[in-house]
């Protein structure tokens, strides 16, 4: 017991995480266009980042898999699915994931988050429409040791499209303020995220983006995402706060994607980032 205390206690200390369900962005996808995302979410994956997006995801899921930062110890797995809704009641996701440290063969902290979203149009015309989407998060923590807990979480979102090439997105996470822990409550962080997307050419766009955690430093994230031809898609994408650098792409077959991202870091190892979905 000493020793899966001490090491519990020194993998928490050197672990690379600002904060208790920190914001790992699970999509390959978002990952490769620098986090700018907010703004577009037309997949499943938008169930984390902006779910008034869910609503031009149509049926598809996806899963993905990265070492964060390249530690073998620091899994992040992640599985997201969307549907289409009959009677046009918009469209419902439901996704998880999963954060795991593993250390010295025990298992020391393990952050699951399980998601229901739901999106919806309020106003729609020949040429734009506003949809909305909220999102409801259950955390569960658990460290060795420390025993686990539970926490609810709520998000809500905003996606303007104009004249179908242009995206404004808003989105606000953890608007309740939840917490885990009893006697030294931890906050979970809130965020607000804002931006713009401009598809100039058809499947051609760059999106800008804010991105604010509270009590943190604004975030700038810029992404651009290219369809090639049929089968591939190219993506880059840059942030500050760290300053980071990322490229992607996209290998698609039939109604089969492979997403692949690859993400730089000022201060730690980089990232790769796999996910594979199916379109139905």
């Amino acid at each position: 017991m000493k020793r899966i205390l001490i090491i519990t206690l020194t993998a928490l200390i050197f672990l690379p995480l600002s904060a208790i369900f920190n914001d790992y962005e699970p999509s390959p996808r978002a990952r490769a266009l620098g986090g700018a995302f907010y703004s577009i979410s037309n997949d499943a994956n938008g169930i984390f980042y902006n779910p008034a997006g869910l609503k031009t995801a149509g049926n598809n899921i996806m899963v993905g898999y990265s070492k964060l930062f390249n530690n073998d110890f620091q899994v992040l797995n992640s599985v997201a699915f969307s549907m289409n809704l009959p009677n046009n009641w918009g469209t419902a996701a439901f996704g998880m994931q999963s954060m795991d440290v593993d250390y010295g063969g025990v298992s020391l902290l393990s952050e699951k988050i399980y998601s229901l979203g739901h999106s919806f149009t309020i106003l729609k015309d020949v040429h734009s429409e506003i949809n909305l989407g909220y999102g409801l998060n259950f955390y569960h923590l658990s460290i060795e040791t420390f025993g686990d807990d539970l926490s609810f979480g709520l998000n809500i979102g905003a996606l303007a499209i104009l004249h179908q090439r242009t995206k404004i997105g808003f989105m606000v996470a953890n608007l309740n303020n939840p917490k885990v822990g009893e006697d030294d409550a931890h906050e979970l962080p809130q965020k607000i995220a804002m931006g713009i997307c401009y598809e100039p050419y058809d499947k051609v766009f760059t999106s800008l983006e804010l991105k604010k955690v509270m009590d943190g430093k604004t975030e700038i994230h810029t992404g651009t995402e290219i369809h090639v031809f049929d089968m591939l898609t190219l993506r880059f994408g840059l942030r500050n706060q760290p300053t980071q650098y990322s490229v992607g792409a996209r290998f698609s077959i039939l109604d089969i994607v492979l997403d692949y991202a690859y993400s730089t870091h000022s201060t730690l190892k980089d990232t790769h980032h796999f996910g594979l979905g199916y379109k139905f």
